[in-house]
């Protein structure tokens, strides 16, 4: 009977809290996401303190490692965050972009990429407002251009008048 307790005690909480360990190529049981939900916290605690640097590591980790949902996609969410780091050129890294894209496309139902999902837009939208902006430069510079060349035609034209009027009064005055 002794024997037969602890089995029985090991079954009945395998069946409870499902597979505590996972075989390879399966998404892992509870063990796994316990493990991940407090890597994650430590990553958010890391924040908290102001040690992105380190909250950056353990995402990292966290997103590739095995997805485990509610765990993962949170990682993505705050990873990308972190990884945006806008500038003059773009206002979001690749990888950043990225890390959203994979969040959408793995976890369409989270929570966390509804959240991102006001942030692809206004990427998308800086990105097209760039872009617009390099073509009416580009437009910009080639309208001076034409406007210099017409200016030159101008001065050229106006030079000319000016020799024409030269001539006809020398040719007034040779006629008197």
């Amino acid at each position: 009977m002794r024997k037969i307790a602890p089995l029985f005690l090991s079954l009945a909480l395998s069946l409870s809290f499902g597979c505590a360990t996972s075989r390879p190529g399966e998404q892992g049981g509870f063990l796994q996401h316990y493990s991940e939900a407090r890597r994650l916290s430590a990553a958010v605690t890391l924040l908290k303190n102001g040690d992105s640097f380190g909250a950056s590591k353990v995402l990292e980790a966290i997103c590739s490692a095995s997805p485990v949902p509610e765990v993962t996609d949170e990682a993505l969410f705050r990873l990308a965050l972190l990884s945006l780091k806008p500038s003059a050129e773009r206002p979001a890294t690749s990888q950043a972009q990225q890390l959203l894209r994979r969040l959408k496309k793995e976890y369409p139902g989270s929570p966390w990429t509804a959240q991102a999902a006001p942030l692809v837009e206004l990427i998308n939208i800086t990105e097209e407002l760039r872009r617009q902006n390099k073509n009416f430069r580009n437009a910009n510079q080639s309208l001076n251009r034409e406007v210099n060349e017409l200016n030159k035609n101008i001065n050229e034209l106006n030079q000319s008048i000016e020799q024409l009027k030269h001539l006809d009064l020398e040719i007034e005055k040779k006629t008197r």
